[in-house]
């Protein structure tokens, strides 16, 4: 197939290892893979979830334990993977999102990844990551709102414009959980609001609507064809992906996936091409996968109905 006709076919976002780090994880080096885990900065809480999923790396962690001669990123790397086996089990991240009681992650490996993550936040006050996976944690527990509260302080005190843990908390506030369209929408306006401009964290208003929309169901698209919402999409997009400050960060794509989505659903056509353009045929299962049908075909569909081919 030629380089044109793959353009033409969307590609879904996967993070990738170093071959450096690949050979080490498949040699068992882990001098190399500790090497490697303390250069990073940005990217590290994503390659260590990459990592987590390989059955070499899950092996050799099994054991860890967190004593004065285990080295920190290690017991990360073990949270990490006890993570990883908590989510297999069910597929959800969050408890309450969970069908039935048997289909809930697995609170051991929750527990253990909990008494992982607590030894390096007493050790590294000052690192992110295992406040962040502490969350994890917590919404895998079904842990009550205040808590929630407190670990996502604790997380944003560190890196205020933390993506993630913004867009779970943004969740947990919804009607689903207990909470109201009202908190989640106050929440992102608020959130956006105080960060600078071009930060990333605007990308909190379109995920709100199309988290109100998925409450309402699919089908309800009149909600999105509200002008207000509209220009509420424009104005995130204008203090976020559109602004000249604006960087892209290890989310972009996922970013711009979900301005697309939103943008297309509310008829902003123009809006829409915008960012499938600067996708360039990238794409990642969320948003999609909550539109009819296969996320690809949802995402190829809406791009080509924006305008956008190549």
């Amino acid at each position: 197939m030629s380089s044109v006709w793959r353009r033409l076919l969307p590609r879904e976002e996967r993070v990738t290892l170093s071959d450096e780090l690949r050979r080490a994880v498949a040699g068992r080096d882990w001098p190399t893979v500790q090497a490697h885990l303390e250069a990073m900065r940005g990217e590290r809480e994503v390659v260590l979830d990459e990592l987590a999923k390989s059955a070499v790396v899950r092996e050799w962690t099994r054991g860890v334990v967190a004593d004065d001669a285990t080295p920190s990123l290690t017991l990360l790397l073990a949270a990490s993977c006890h993570l990883w086996v908590a989510r297999e089990r069910s597929g959800s991240v969050c408890a309450r999102c969970a069908p039935t009681p048997e289909q809930r992650q697995d609170p051991v490996a929750l527990g253990m990844a909990d008494s992982l993550l607590r030894a390096v936040a007493e050790r590294e006050p000052e690192w992110v990551q295992p406040w962040s996976d502490l969350f994890i944690v917590a919404l895998g527990l079904g842990t009550d709102r205040g808590h929630m509260r407190h670990l996502f302080d604790e997380v944003v005190r560190r890196e205020p414009e933390h993506l993630p843990v913004h867009v779970q908390y943004l969740q947990q506030l919804g009607t689903p959980h207990g909470g109201s369209d009202d908190d989640m929408h106050a929440f992102a306006y608020g959130a956006m609001t105080h960060a600078p401009e071009g930060s990333s964290l605007g990308v909190l208003i379109p995920h709100a609507h199309l988290e109100s929309l998925r409450t309402a169901g699919y089908q309800g698209k009149g909600y999105l064809r509200n002008p207000l919402v509209a220009r509420q999409l424009h104005h995130a997009a204008d203090r976020s992906v559109r602004h000249p400050d604006y960087r892209r960060g290890p989310e972009w794509v996922w970013v711009h996936n979900v301005f697309a989505m939103s943008f297309y659903l509310t008829g902003q056509l123009p809006a829409a091409r915008e960012m499938f353009r600067a996708l360039d045929g990238r794409y990642t299962r969320s948003p999609w996968q909550g539109m009819p049908g296969k996320p690809l075909r949802a995402h190829r569909r809406a791009r080509h109905r924006s305008g956008v081919w190549w």
